[in-house]
């Protein structure tokens, strides 16, 4: 378990479920969930479990009111020293530097912890706010490309533009 001033980065737990599924609906009901993996709504329980055994994904509590606000992720590559992050803060909390906060202390565990030298981080170039945060995270932008994660309504791909950034250290 990690804790910032403010923040305990943490695996998560079972009782993290209604907090889980609050902060997932939320995600999935932003501006920006064309642009993302689309997460299953129908069962939570299940993909909790699954995030409660992988030691890349952990919870971010708000410690003062003791919820789950958020989540980081340090995704596995296939070079054991390279992380791809992730980071998800519920929108009723986003502005308030805690992606930000959760997101150094996280990083700085797994260079740590687990002797990671690069970060890789992926985000469509409309998503202002994360593409600051990896900005202020010290990322820099290699590669830019048009994908897509979701179909419209007909079944159209929603493509984008998005790009790649990586920090080495």
């Amino acid at each position: 378990m990690l804790k910032t001033e403010r923040l305990r980065i943490r695996q998560f737990h079972e009782s993290d479920l209604e907090d889980f599924e609050l902060l997932i609906r939320d995600k999935m009901s932003s501006k920006y969930a064309p642009y993302d993996i689309p997460w299953p709504v129908d069962n939570f329980r299940d993909i909790l479990v699954c995030l409660i055994n992988d030691d890349a994904w952990h919870a971010v509590e708000l410690i003062e009111k003791s919820k789950v606000i958020g989540f980081v992720v340090a995704s596995r590559t296939e070079d054991e020293t390279i992380r791809d992050l992730g980071f998800t803060i519920h929108s009723a909390y986003q502005n308030k530097g805690y992606a930000y906060e959760a997101s150094c202390a996280f990083m700085d565990y797994f260079i740590k912890e687990f002797g990671i030298r690069k970060f890789t981080s992926g985000t469509a170039d409309c998503n202002k706010p994360s593409v600051a945060l990896l900005n202020k995270l010290g990322f820099t932008k290699v590669q830019s490309l048009e994908t897509s994660f979701a179909n419209d309504s007909q079944g159209n791909p929603i493509t984008f533009l998005a790009s790649i950034y990586e920090r080495m250290y």
